[in-house]
């Protein structure tokens, strides 16, 4: 390759950059296009080429940019980290955990390997193996937020709350403004008993994502709990206002019409909502009374 051609590849690669840090996926794509028609040995720009496949959500493409930067430079752990992350999204656990057995074989000091393996042991209910990997990530780096989040979901999965709660204070004091870690912090708060402390989290879950119906209808749940079905109510109401489909609010509205109909105040509508899985679900989340889910899957829609 001729000096000129160099330059023209560089310049083609920076434009794309360039144009993917400022979100225009096709112009992006097409500069990678170009910079690859002028240098196709170039495993970098087929490996950042993947990323922009991946945020214009075709992974087929992506997971076959990621294969050929692999191809040319197999001894880059970020390239395996990457395509672990497209088959973590694709649902090949066994898959993303090999490449990201790879990363960190390449690169031991890869922290954000270990949490993305975790994640991928933990969707395998390898709760143990899960924790392992984020214990290991926050030795390497340990005020990253995200591995404190992930540690508090398995923690709260393997029964314990108190862990699992310290970790989302920890992550809240690094990521104030993250509406997920506010939502999960409310649920394991809830599962404690500590209900006016979930209802705070869900409320704040709210303000930071106003167009997420989940902290509603999390936090109706947890004012049925407490006995408040007028407020409960309200609060499903607002969550089926952003997600008619919000399955939580679905059935805590239904929970609600249970318990009123005991008293001669059945609410007709809600009777035709009916799905046992996500009963099931809500059931086996702990978030919903018993009681109360052994009513609703023992009624007939």
């Amino acid at each position: 390759m001729t000096t000129s051609e160099h330059k023209m590849t560089a310049a083609a690669f920076g434009s794309a950059l360039e144009l993917l840090d400022g979100g225009n996926l096709d112009g992006a794509l097409a500069a990678f296009a170009r910079a690859l028609e002028l240098d196709p040995g170039q495993a970098q720009i087929y490996a950042r080429r993947a990323s922009a496949w991946h945020r214009k959500g075709d992974t087929s493409l992506a997971m076959a940019d990621c294969d050929a930067a692999i191809g040319l430079d197999p001894g880059h752990a970020a390239y395996h980290h990457l395509r672990g992350n497209l088959r973590n999204g694709q649902g090949d656990l066994d898959g993303a955990i090999a490449d990201f057995d790879a990363a960190l074989g390449l690169d031991p000091g890869l922290a954000a390997a270990y949490v993305d393996r975790g994640m991928a042991r933990f969707l395998k209910t390898d709760v143990a193996g899960a924790l392992a990997d984020y214990d290991a990530a926050l030795r390497l780096d340990p005020r990253q937020p995200n591995a404190h989040h992930m540690r508090a979901l398995a923690r709260r999965a393997g029964g314990d709350l108190a862990g699992a709660r310290d970790d989302l204070n920890v992550a809240l004091r690094v990521d104030g403004d993250s509406a997920d870690i506010y939502n999960d912090r409310g649920r394991v708060n809830a599962e404690a008993g500590d209900l006016a402390g979930a209802c705070a989290d869900y409320e704040a879950a709210a303000r930071l994502r106003p167009e997420w119906s989940r902290p509603h209808s999390n936090r109706g749940w947890a004012l049925v709990l407490a006995g408040d079905a007028d407020r409960a109510l309200r609060a499903f109401s607002r969550a089926l206002a952003l997600d008619p489909g919000d399955a939580l609010a679905l059935y805590g509205r239904r929970a609600v019409a249970v318990r009123r109909s005991a008293e001669g105040e059945a609410d007709g509508e809600v009777e035709l909502i009916y799905d046992p899985d996500v009963a099931r679900m809500i059931a086996a989340s702990g978030v919903a009374p018993i009681a109360d889910l052994a009513e609703i899957t023992s009624l007939e829609p």
